[in-house]
């Protein structure tokens, strides 16, 4: 089994860059985006599916964000800055085309590396994928999260919390990779509502993969279903379900 290595790169004389790779030549790559406030060991918590992973020859690269981990927090930057250290990795690493994934707070993420590089995705996979300012009117999510006492104690979390509620999403428009999304049905964190924002602005969604009866872990519980689909095996029917609030525009 290949151990996601360790690394660092100093894109820009400001920082330096930190960043996994499990580094199998050949294997198509993925980047990968954790959710809220995680370091690179958000990347560990799919590895029960590793030998999957390998068998459907899937790369994994995930870059450390703004003030998590081990890297040092700047206040000065947001969504661009993050694209342009994935990008940054992905040149060093000789890597041309990738898929994206980007789990709940990390999906804004993996959308703006997709709007920033579309000609070099392969596709997009957004699961349990919070769309931005939606998260704001979400009660759930903001006592989870947005308490001030809180995001006091961590401000690289407080930051990150303000860039995902008042950024708008961005326009991916020009992204004519195909997109998969994957939601619970019982999700009170990221409800379904966020799913039908992420349909109105992807030109081209390939699966809607709804799961009745779950809630905020679809990523972990169908992680097998997402490799599947990023390897470009996976059936564009299978799991389909309309959101059941109302339907989203097209």
């Amino acid at each position: 089994m290949a151990t996601a290595a360790e690394h660092t790169i100093v894109p820009r004389a400001r920082r330096r860059v930190r960043f996994i790779d499990t580094g199998e030549e050949g294997f198509r790559p993925l980047v990968y985006f954790g959710g809220l406030g995680t370091d690179l060991g958000a990347f560990d918590e799919t590895e029960f599916a590793s030998e999957s992973r390998e068998r459907l020859q899937l790369r994994v690269i995930s870059v450390e964000r703004n003030g998590f981990g081990m890297t040092p927090f700047d206040p000065s930057l947001g969504y661009g800055d993050a694209v342009d250290d994935v990008v940054s990795v992905l040149d060093t690493l000789r890597v041309r085309r990738f898929a994206a994934v980007g789990i709940s707070g990390g999906a804004p993420y993996a959308a703006a590396l997709a709007a920033g590089a579309a000609q070099r995705v392969l596709s997009l996979h957004l699961a349990a994928a919070a769309a931005g300012p939606l998260l704001a009117s979400c009660g759930t999510a903001s006592v989870l999260y947005a308490q001030p006492a809180h995001l006091a104690a961590d401000p690289a979390l407080a930051h990150e919390w303000r860039l995902l509620t008042s950024q708008p999403l961005p326009d991916l428009s020009g992204l004519y990779a195909p997109a998969y999304l994957y939601w619970g049905y019982d999700d009170d964190l990221v409800p379904v509502e966020h799913v039908q924002a992420w349909r109105r602005i992807l030109p081209r969604v390939a699966a809607l993969r709804g799961y009745p009866g779950e809630g905020h872990d679809v990523q972990y519980r169908h992680w097998e279903q997402i490799l599947l689909d990023v390897a470009g095996l996976g059936s564009g029917r299978r799991h389909e379900c309309s959101p059941r609030r109302s339907s989203p525009a097209q």
